[in-house]
């Protein structure tokens, strides 16, 4: 295997710090210029059938409204039952179609088809490929049904978890394609893929590589149990929108737990600098979900009508995105070289269509506060209201931050998130803009440490020929990532070290005249 020389060993670690800094403070700047994804929105699931309640209509005021103490959600994923009969099930429309008229984007999943529609000849549960028109009717059945009950769907997914059915239907992708090609225009409404538990690309690249059925597909979506986010370059190419349409971070323990509350805001914001569109947890209603349900996490009894309909710290910090970043945003360039101590430090932004707004989320996942520098880049701003949730604040509003110039600095509490609010940006020429997202950039991987599969991204300011090297501790290559031509913009590798033992790795990249090594931990 190739080694790095006895010198580059030896100046390693000036390597490693000359980009990772003194740790004093985080420089982030924030580009206009570099725009990535719309935001199509943030909601989460009232699966009525699977835990036997439905929302109340308080529920709904809370999770779909925008205002103080609510979540501003704006998706809601319903499921469609394999019996007609059950598709009013309890106040399953009622409460639907109020998050319809408060804004909400309503579309549905199915988890098995009607009985009749079985393939006979299958060791798994399976549709019936003779009956694919009859499974295509009966989904837009269940589209028209809600529409004649006031609830316009907005999609319609082709399963839920095909590759994960235990107790639901399975598909392979050929057979996902061979639906959507040639039976997913009889369903009267946006089409979405079928939801793989894992994300996994087998899924959807044969869609995107199938003229016909990436004609008849509107959004990819899928899970992302175990794994798989990333960005999907493909799905970029064909102008598909990407969803995460179900996850929970954990639920063996209550969602008011801190700081693991916290971990769905790293989520969220790998999810979004993913460049996916939207991001649908799992349950609304239940102890480890947005809002509690008022069920012992250890005994999964009822215990505690006080909670109930209350929002819960995982649903505080769910709303430090969703009730500020608004269906029709886009995210913006926010980045900077990464300083030591700061690897669980993450900010990412976002700007209205007017581009008069701007919404800037940055999540301390550090055991201590952290320092930020902000460099606008030539937009001014008056000030910037500023929103945090931490272990004692629920999105407590703070005083106005005012602002001078094109720069501001912050303090992020250690273990916190923060959500700064600007409504009167204005895009200012400056003599020497900085040029940040110009340069190349190679990013801490994430998460970091991890086991067995970690991400890492890079900026490449023009095409270039590109090579991303895994070495060991003692400089022996282990893996090479990439090797060749890229596009300029932003790009992110996933590396899986299943068959390497603990210990620290050191990643290179390396194009032109660029050369930038970190470090990241293994632990099994």
């Amino acid at each position: 295997m190739k080694k790095f020389s006895f010198l580059s060993l030896i100046l390693l670690p000036a390597i490693l710090f000359s980009f990772t800094g003194s740790g004093q403070a985080q420089n982030v700047t924030i580009d206009l210029d570099s725009t990535f994804q719309t935001i199509r929105g943030f909601g989460a699931a009232n699966i009525v059938d699977w835990y036997g309640q439905d929302l109340t209509m308080d529920d709904v005021d809370v999770a779909y409204g925008t205002g103080e103490g609510t979540l501003g959600f704006n998706i809601l994923r319903l499921r469609i039952s394999p019996n007609p009969a059950d598709w009013d099930n309890g106040n399953q429309i009622e409460t639907a179609r109020k998050a319809h008229e408060m804004g909400a984007l309503v579309w549905a999943a199915p988890w098995n088809p009607p009985a009749d529609m079985y393939d006979p000849n299958s060791d798994q549960r399976k549709v019936d490929p003779t009956k694919y028109d009859l499974y295509a009717a009966h989904l837009d059945s269940f589209r028209v049904f809600m529409e004649n009950n006031g609830v316009p769907i907005y999609a319609i997914s082709v399963q839920n978890e095909p590759d994960y059915a235990n107790d639901w239907t399975a598909w392979e992708p050929e057979e996902v394609v061979t639906f959507l090609r040639d039976y997913a225009p009889m369903i009267g409404t946006k089409v979405m893929s079928a939801e793989s538990f894992q994300f996994r690309l087998s899924y959807y690249d044969p869609i995107l590589t199938d003229s016909l059925a990436t004609a008849n597909t509107d959004i990819i979506g899928g899970h992302i149990y175990g794994g798989g986010i990333a960005k999907y370059p493909l799905a970029a190419e064909k102008d598909k929108e990407v969803w995460m349409t179900e996850h929970y971070t954990s639920s063996d323990r209550s969602a008011n737990m801190w700081p693991d509350a916290l971990e769905v805001g790293k989520e969220i914001h790998r999810v979004m600098n993913a460049n996916w569109n939207a991001y649908v947890w799992w349950q609304i209603k239940r102890y480890y979900s947005p809002i509690h349900d008022g069920v012992d996490a250890d005994t999964d009894n009822f215990v505690d009508r006080a909670s109930v309909g209350s929002i819960t710290k995982r649903g505080w910090v769910m709303s430090q995105f969703s009730r500020f970043i608004r269906p029709g945003y886009t995210r913006v360039f926010a980045d900077g070289p990464y300083e030591r101590g700061y690897v669980n430090v993450l900010t990412s932004a976002y700007v209205d269509s007017a581009r008069s707004k701007m919404v800037i989320v940055a999540v301390n996942g550090e055991s201590a506060e952290k320092d930020i520098n902000v460099n606008l880049n030539g937009l001014t701003t008056h000030s910037f209201s500023r929103y945090i949730t931490s272990e004692d604040d629920n999105v407590e509003q703070l005083d106005d931050l005012q602002i001078e110039g094109f720069n501001f600095s912050a303090t992020l509490p250690a273990n916190s998130i923060t959500t700064f609010v600007s409504s009167d940006l204005v895009a200012t020429s400056v003599e020497e803009p900085l040029a940040a997202p110009l340069n190349y950039q190679l990013h801490q991987n994430y998460p970091n440490p991890f086991n067995p599969g970690t991400s890492i991204s890079y900026h490449l300011p023009v095409n270039s020929n590109v090579t991303l090297k895994v070495f060991d501790a003692v400089g022996r290559e282990v893996a090479t990532l990439v090797n060749g031509q890229q596009s300029a913009g932003e790009h992110s590798v996933n590396f899986n070290a299943a068959g390497l033992s603990s210990g620290v790795y050191l990643y290179r990249l390396e194009t032109g005249n660029f050369v930038s090594t970190k470090k990241m931990l293994l632990i099994k």
